[in-house]
């Protein structure tokens, strides 16, 4: 005959409970944070992996036999277009249409499209109408049939290229001015290349600027970067966009 204890069937108490969850609490305060850094520090990685790969897909074009030995402006004036209709749009619509990472993908300088896991995380382009293509033998962007563009990619991360702009704060550049000495704008009259990553988190964008630019160049956290290789506008409801340098031409 077996004897039932009298405290086999007891639960748990309040207290035990509890403890429980406070342990938990503790245990998820402790960790919760560093898995957060790893995955921060996972994206920058990628950044930075793809920013070197970019601008080796920028040197090898600019290379190319019967290129022009140059990159097309893709932003403000001068960007290269074939088609009357085209031709005769704003440069506004261009700039949103055109991107240097699409020239890289048509003339297979780059395997893939961008696809980053920091920033915006739309990958495609907002708007009606035929895509602004790169057509290599015109060495010119065009739209099949002729047309006014009307896509908008200004909220993907992509490559652009653009006049450079001496004089301008980096930070609100858009790309078009970079100090790379911390100190120095770059000259007049270079096409400059760069990687444009909107709506990034401000830590995120803080901690690319550390990390890229290093510690002698790095902004104040939650403030503007105007110094290396990474430039963006102070944050703005958590995020701001940011803009890396590639080369200039």
């Amino acid at each position: 005959m077996r004897i039932k204890h009298p405290n086999a069937s007891r639960g748990y108490s309040l207290l035990e409970l509890v403890l429980v969850l406070a342990i938990v609490s503790v245990l998820v305060g402790l960790l919760l944070p560093k898995g957060f850094d790893a995955l921060r520090n996972a994206r920058i990685q990628q950044v930075a992996k793809t920013v070197d790969t970019l601008k080796t897909a920028i040197t090898d074009y600019i290379a190319m036999p019967g290129g022009s030995g140059s990159m097309p402006r893709t932003e403000g004036t001068g960007i290269p277009c074939s088609g009357a209709a085209l031709s005769g749009a704003t440069d506004v619509a261009k700039g949103n249409g055109a991107r240097l990472d699409a020239v890289l993908l048509a003339a297979g300088k780059l395997e893939r499209p961008l696809n980053l896991r920091m920033g915006s995380q739309f990958f495609a382009s907002t708007g009606t109408g035929n895509e602004m293509t790169w057509n290599q033998s015109l060495q010119a962007f065009v739209v099949t049939p002729d047309a006014a563009p009307q896509r908008n990619w200004s909220a993907v991360t992509r490559v652009e290229a653009r006049s450079s702009a001496p004089g301008t704060l980096p930070s609100v550049g858009l790309g078009a001015n970079f100090r790379l000495d911390g100190v120095n704008d770059l000259t007049a009259n270079l096409i400059v290349a760069y990687l444009a990553i909107p709506a990034c988190p401000a830590k995120d964008a803080y901690q690319l600027a550390l990390a890229m630019n290093g510690p002698q160049l790095a902004p104040v956290e939650g403030a503007a970067s105007d110094s290396g290789l990474v430039a963006y506008a102070a944050p703005l409801n958590g995020v701001t966009d940011v803009y890396i340098y590639l080369t200039a031409l």
